[in-house]
Order: C-alpha cells, then sequence, then structure tokens
C-alpha cells in the first residue's frame, strides 16, 4: 500500500510534475517531519475541536 506522495514519488520522470522550486528532499522533510501515529493523534485533536466549536455555536431546537 502506498500513499498518494510515495506513488507520486513512484512515477518516472516525477520531478518534472512538482511547481518549479520544489523538490522531492523538501517534500521529503514535510513528510517525514513527524510519525504516521502522532499526524493521526494530531488529526483527530483537530477533528474533535472542530466539531466541538461546531457544536457549541448551533443554537438549540426550539
Amino acid at each position: 500500500m502506498m500513499t498518494p506522495f510515495e506513488k507520486l514519488k513512484s512515477l518516472p520522470r516525477a520531478d518534472h510534475y512538482l511547481k518549479p522550486g520544489i523538490t522531492f528532499e523538501q517534500l521529503d522533510a514535510i513528510a517525514y517531519a513527524i510519525s504516521d501515529n502522532e499526524a493521526a493523534r494530531r488529526l483527530n485533536q483537530a477533528r474533535a475541536e472542530l466539531f466541538r466549536s461546531i457544536n457549541n455555536t448551533q443554537n438549540p431546537a426550539a
């Protein structure tokens, strides 16, 4: 199983699909800066905060 980023990197001449000035070395540094588990934890935390804020702004039914 590959992530979309890994699939992109596996394509022939993949660097031609990047914006000018962007390298796979730069993207690798971002992608591998945190572990998958840490990324999942941050996603779940952000999702919980989002739903809390939505719930707090809704008016109760009359």
